[in-house]
């Protein structure tokens, strides 16, 4: 029986998530893998908003548990099929993981790329909302 299911992918996710919140790190790690894999199986590996939105809860989670090198990682696969899904069209996810990998290579010391990826995000928010306050 094939458990790859978007509804179960869905539900795996979200336990991962109320782990992680809970404090429960393990099993966030492998409720979020396990959500990973399903969602991989589903769209056969291709580009898809719920695998990078999957990647992302990973990378959150990765950053809580102080392992900033799989943090990156994951936000770098994560912005490279948001930008594969967005092609070269400003878009609020690529610009908000631009942010994260802004905040992240500033924690690990790389000031030059973290000024990079915040000034590519700040960018595209003004592009995408411009003078108007939110």
């Amino acid at each position: 029986r094939n458990r790859s299911h978007p509804d179960i992918a869905a539900t795996v996710h979200a336990l991962g998530l109320l782990s992680r919140e809970a404090g429960d790190l393990n099993s966030a790690k492998q409720q979020l893998e396990e959500s990973l894999r399903m969602k991989r199986s589903l769209h056969e590996d291709r580009n898809h908003p719920v695998i990078a939105a999957t990647l992302h809860a990973l990378d959150l989670l990765s950053l809580q548990a102080g392992d900033l090198k799989k943090a990156r990682e994951y936000l770098d696969e994560s912005l490279r099929m948001k930008r594969c899904l967005h092609g070269d069209t400003d878009h609020p996810d690529v610009a908000t993981t631009l942010r994260e990998l802004g905040r992240l290579t500033r924690e690990v010391g790389d000031l030059k790329q973290a000024k990079q990826h915040l000034d590519e995000s700040l960018r595209m928010q003004l592009s995408l909302h411009g003078d108007k306050d939110h």
